[in-house]
Parts: C-alpha cells; structure tokens; sequence
C-alpha cells in the first residue's frame, strides 16, 4: 500500500468531514452533528487569540474608535456581556449547559494528538489564526459545515500526525511484539490509544472495523497497519466532536436534563482546564465509575488545579478576557514618536502581561485584579516605564512602588498600549475594555452608518477628552452610546498609548483624568477624580466579582451566560464573591452539581 495514502474511513460509521472521496456525514448516537466551536483553530496555548469581537488595530479616524464590536475582553460574539450590580432571581434550572455536540479547536486537536500519539502537528489543522485576538470557542455558534478545504485539511493533519507517531513510538503503542504483533495486541492498543482520544471506550464493532485496516495496511508492513488506525481515528466523528449528551443521548427526550456519564464529565473537566483529552488519573476514575462518587471529582479537580499546565492554560484563557492577547494584534506605533516601542519591548510587554494574568488566576483575588502592584520586569521594561533598581533581561516579579502601577489590571502597560491608537491614546477602546471585562455594562449597539462620517468632521488635532465630549454633544446622537464607556476611558488619560504614565502633557500643563460615570447604577454613577477614583468605586459590590464570573464561565462552559439566571450558577458566584479567589471559582464551578448535567430543549 502506498505510504502517502490518505483514509476517509469513520469509526464504526462514516467521517464526519464527508466532502472528500464519498465520505458522508455520522456522529455517534444517532444525533446531528451540532455545536461548532467556531473557527476551530489557533496556536497552541491561546486558542483562536483574546479580545473577543475586537477589530485588530481597530480604526484612526479621529473621534470614532470602531465600536461594531465590543473592543474588550467582554465575550461579544456571543452576545455582549451585559446586566447591572443586582442580578436577577435565580431559576430552578440545575444545569450549567445545554446537552450538546461540540467540534473540537484546532488547539485541543494538537494537545490530544501530543499527549495521546507523542507527536506534535502544527498548530493550524484547519486554517490559519487571521484573528488572534478573538477567542472563538463556543459551543453555542452556529454549526459550521465542514467545506472541503476544513476537510482536506484533517485529512493531511491525521495522516502527517500518523506518520510521526508510527516513526517514533511504535514500540510503545504495540509493546507486546511490534514485529509480528497478535490481534489481541492491536487490540489492546486500540482499547487503549484509541479510546483516549475518542474519551470512551470504544465498541466491539469499531474494533472490528480498526483490525480490518489494520490488515488492509499489513500488506506493506505492521507499521503501516498502525498508522492506518491512527489516521483513521484522528478523522472520527468521535474524536472531532465532543459529546455531552447523556450515556444514552437523551433518546426520545424534547425538554428535561440528562446527567452526563463519568466519561463525558471527565472528558469535559479536562477540555475545560487542559483544553486537551482526560490524562491517566482523570481517566481511570471515570473507567471505574468512582469519578461521580462523594469527593472524587472535587479531589480531582484539585489535583488538575495544581499542574503548571492546568495554570499555564488558565491564564492563557483569561488573557482574551483581561485584553492581554489584544497586544498581539495591535497596528504598530509610530515610530518617530515611541521609537521606545521595539518589537522586543512589545514581546516583553505581552510576556510580562501574561505572567500577571497567570499569577492572578493561580494566586490572586479579585482585589489583586485591582490593586495589584505586581509586573513582570526587566532592564528594558524598567527603563521605559521608569522602574528603578532591574537589571538583566529576564522578567522578574516585583511590588513596583509607584502609584501610577498601583491599580492591578488597568496600570498595566501591556493593556493601556493595547488599547490604544498608534499615535494617541484611545478613549472609546480602553473605556469599553473596562466597560465590558470590569463592569459588564449593557449591551452596546453596532454604530450608525454614518458614525465614521460624522467622526471624520472633528477636529482632526483634537484631544481624546475633546473627541469624547464632541460625541458627547454631537446632533447625530453619538453620545447615547459612547456616554456609556467613554467615561470609563477619559480616567485613563495620564498613560500614553505605550502604556507610560505622566500627570502634565507636552506642555507642562495638568492632564485632567475625570470624568462623569452615568446610566451604569448607584454604585458607579457620578463624577470621579481619576483612575484610583474609579477603582475604589469599582471595589465596592459585587458588580466585579459578579462581572468576572460571567466573562471567565465563557472559557468553561463554551457559552456565553449573560441570559443565565439558574441558580446553580448563582451559586457559583456567590461562592467567588464571598472568597475572591480565582482558584475557587473554578472549584466551584467545575464542582458544581449543574456542571455535571444537561438540559435538553428550549
């Protein structure tokens, strides 16, 4: 058989991709293929990128800072976070989501392919990241078709991540004779390997149909018998889709709740904190059934908590929400004005910014989220940001003792250079940042068609606060909108749009940093001084913690809850509320009695 040969073989059915070579589509159970995660791609450890709906680089006309989109952390393509302070009464649903069929990311295909096969295929399986500071990992999206390039493109990623696993670590997959290996040693490879990556054990018919391929491929040799097995598994349905919709698919069931099995709770624990297939413990516990007993999956999430990874992978995801990954993304500065702005000092920004965000989601609480005075630094980024006393170029941790660094999130300068112009700052970007990620404020509508028209009339040697109060003033209405966020922006002014802060402009002159908050509730409206003004104001309440909650449940459940009022996940916030701990909210949530359930139906 020729090597290059690529299979368009189901597990037990057809491939689901069924564009190339007659293949139809299948998913296990009978049910429709649903539930696609969006672009299914991105590079390993950040998803499809960050700041969800965000418009890279965002527009320069002046006055008008793009807001078709929510520009933040907020998770608008979803639906815009939304709400006030007091939330809703709580409904008796017990379910954290709806029973579903969910496609896999490009980023979970890699992990699973790594830690189950030993070998590593390029981050892009299906299409390059155009948008990396757009997290795209919903579950509620609508289904994608899976067109001929998506499935072309699995095909070549199954058959090149087949070819490198078979060259390195045949030996391991068949250690009961890799020369002349038994049927009964094929199978326990299959029950073994296979089964991992589908996150259940397989069937005795689907072992059949892998031991027949396996024969189809002996005709060349052992090896590429195997290979042809994990080709084949790596375009199932049951590894590129994701079920959770009870161990018998809610048959015959139009409204109600399934609970999930110990599998599928496993396997969606284990997406949820590694974006990747159950490892050994995780998995044995769901094989013997004890993972739903009293305390075990508690315990295990405990233990998942713990790894550098489940870490690594948490901050990650709270980077998209907290604007981190937006830097990523941003049009350059101008050079002639931040010639400081190298390419090294913005990939010592990003990294810095990163390791903030995972010392906060592994240590931190949400007064840490805004009063923190902790970066990350370096020589260079000490000498920009005027941080004495670093040396080397290794980030290293410190309380940096200037008031200007004092306000967690919001002072640091990986975030304000985010949301900003290339030559000015950005009062509309950065005041919805907060205005979305903090306050979960309404949701915005997209701009008239004429926003950048009107835009392009003002001054074009305007300043950010004179902009703001000409959309505040302005006939066409633009306030009704910008009156929301741009306040949050206007306290903002003392930082630069490479993050650096001074309290007078070129001048010598004073730069006014208040503003007027209003239409957002009592806890927030009226005037405030400056940035440290607003985040006492922002400490008070629970409109954070009960913000924070909304944006971070996103990268768990794969939905968005803005609608949500059950009182399962009520509970969970007001378990984060009372403790501030980032750490258990995830407890809490992936503990939660609704998170190991599904409703069904409207």
């Amino acid at each position: 058989m020729n090597r290059g040969h690529h299979i368009c073989l189901g597990i037990g059915a057809a491939l689901v991709i069924g564009v190339v070579a007659g293949c139809t589509a299948a998913v296990p159970q009978g049910q429709p293929p649903g539930g696609a995660t969006g672009a299914a791609g991105g590079p390993p450890a950040t998803g499809n990128g960050g700041s969800p709906g965000s418009t890279p680089g965002g527009t320069t006309v002046p006055g008008h800072g793009g807001t078709t989109a929510a520009g933040s952390g907020g998770m608008s393509s979803t639906g815009p976070v939304g709400g006030t302070t007091a939330s809703a009464p709580c409904t008796a649903s017990g379910s954290l989501a709806p029973a579903r069929i969910w496609r896999i990311t490009d980023e979970q295909y890699v992990n699973a392919v790594a830690q189950v096969f030993g070998v590593r295929v390029p981050a892009e399986v299906t299409e390059a990241d155009t948008q990396p500071a757009d997290y795209t990992n919903f579950s509620e999206a609508p289904s994608l078709t899976v067109q001929a390039t998506v499935a072309s493109a699995y095909q070549l990623a199954a058959h090149n991540a087949a070819l490198g696993a078979v060259a390195v670590n045949l030996p391991v997959f068949l250690p009961c004779g890799q020369v002349a290996p038994t049927d009964a040693c094929v199978e326990r490879f299959i029950r073994n390997r296979v089964a991992r990556v589908f996150t259940r054990p397989v069937t005795d018919t689907e072992v059949t149909d892998l031991l027949a391929l396996y024969h189809a491929g002996l005709a060349d040799n052992v090896a590429t018998g195997i290979r042809l097995i994990i080709e084949a598994t790596l375009q199932s349905p049951s590894f590129l889709y994701r079920t959770e919709i009870g161990p018998t698919g809610a048959s015959g069931m139009t409204t109600g709740m399934v609970t999930l099995s110990p599998y599928e709770v496993a396997a969606a624990v284990s997406f949820a904190l590694l974006d990747s297939v159950p490892d050994d413990t995780l998995w044995q516990n769901a094989a013997d059934g004890s993972l739903l007993g009293p305390g075990v999956l508690a315990a295990e999430v405990d233990r998942l908590l713990a790894l550098p990874a489940v870490q690594t992978n948490l901050g990650n995801k709270a980077g998209f929400w907290l604007g981190v990954e937006k830097l990523r993304s941003i049009v350059p500065k101008n050079a002639t004005l931040f010639p400081e702005f190298t390419a090294d000092l913005k990939q010592n920004l990003y990294d810095s910014a990163k390791m903030f965000v995972g010392d906060l989601l592994t240590h931190g609480t949400l007064s840490d989220l805004l009063t923190s005075r902790r970066m990350y630094v370096n020589a260079n980024l000490a000498k920009v940001y005027g941080i004495p006393g670093v040396t080397g170029t290794g980030l290293v941790a410190m309380d940096v003792q200037l008031p200007e660094r004092s306000a967690g999130i919001l002072t640091q300068p990986a975030v304000l250079a985010a949301w900003s112009h290339p030559d000015r700052g950005d009062v509309v970007h950065r005041g919805l940042f907060i205005y979305n990620a903090l306050v979960c404020g309404s949701p915005v509508p997209a701009p008239p068609a004429n926003a950048l028209t009107v835009a392009a009339t003002f001054p074009k040697d305007a300043t950010e606060r004179q902009l703001a109060g000409l959309r505040a003033t302005n006939p066409a209405g633009c306030g009704g909108c910008h009156g929301l966020f741009d306040p949050f922006g206007l306290t903002t002014e003392r930082y630069d749009p490479i993050g650096r802060y001074s309290a007078v402009d070129a001048a010598g002159n004073p730069i006014d940093a208040s503003s007027v908050i209003s239409r957002i509730g009592p806890d927030l409206d009226g005037p405030v001084a400056d940035l440290p003004d607003l985040v006492s104001k922002l400490k008070s309440g629970k409109r954070v913690s009960e913000c924070a909650a909304r944006n971070l449940a996103v990268f768990v459940l794969g939905r968005s809850v803005v609608d949500d009022h059950s009182c399962a996940l009520q509970q969970v916030k007001d378990r984060f509320a009372a403790s501030g701990s980032f750490t258990d909210y995830y407890r809490a949530i992936l503990t939660s009695p609704g998170f190991g359930t599904r409703d069904v139906g409207p």
